[in-house]
Parts: C-alpha cells; structure tokens; sequence
C-alpha cells in the first residue's frame, strides 16, 4: 500500500507502527509530506525507536524517514526516601 494517496499512507504506516510486534505502539505521531516521513511521540527503548525506524523503511524505501520519537530519561534517585 506504499503507493496510497496521502492520509492514506500515513494511516497504513499508524497502523504498522501499532501492530508489528518489534514496535506494538498506538500513539506515534506519522506524517508524510513528499518524500520525507516524520514520526514523533515516546518509546520505552531505545529498541523500539531503532524498530520504528526499521518498519518505516521497509513501508516506505524510497523516502527519508526522520525519526522523531524518544525514550523518556527517569532521573536518578537522589538519595535515600524515607517512608514513615
């Protein structure tokens, strides 16, 4: 389906995004403006963003991919928490 028209592609590329079980994420953001995809929104690993990268390439060989997506940082505990 990569020669769909328009919203068309970015829906079939959602859709892949949601279902391939290296990636399996629902909210990515995916827009595709002449030969240039841009997808965007949180992944918990950096696995999964690579994945999301790779799907899009295989969708979609002959346009730029630009991944946007990121893996959220959790800080570091400073310290000891007491708990009373």
């Amino acid at each position: 389906m990569t020669d769909a028209p328009g919203p068309y592609r970015e829906e079939s590329l959602r859709r892949a995004l949601a279902t391939d079980p290296r990636v399996m994420e629902s909210e990515l953001e995916v827009s595709i403006a002449g030969s240039r995809v841009v997808i965007s929104g949180t992944v918990p690993t950096e696995g999964r963003r690579e994945a999301v990268t790779d799907v899009a390439r295989e969708r979609f060989p002959d346009l730029e991919i630009d991944n946007r997506t990121v893996v959220p940082t959790v800080p570091a505990a400073a310290g000891e928490e007491r708990v009373t």
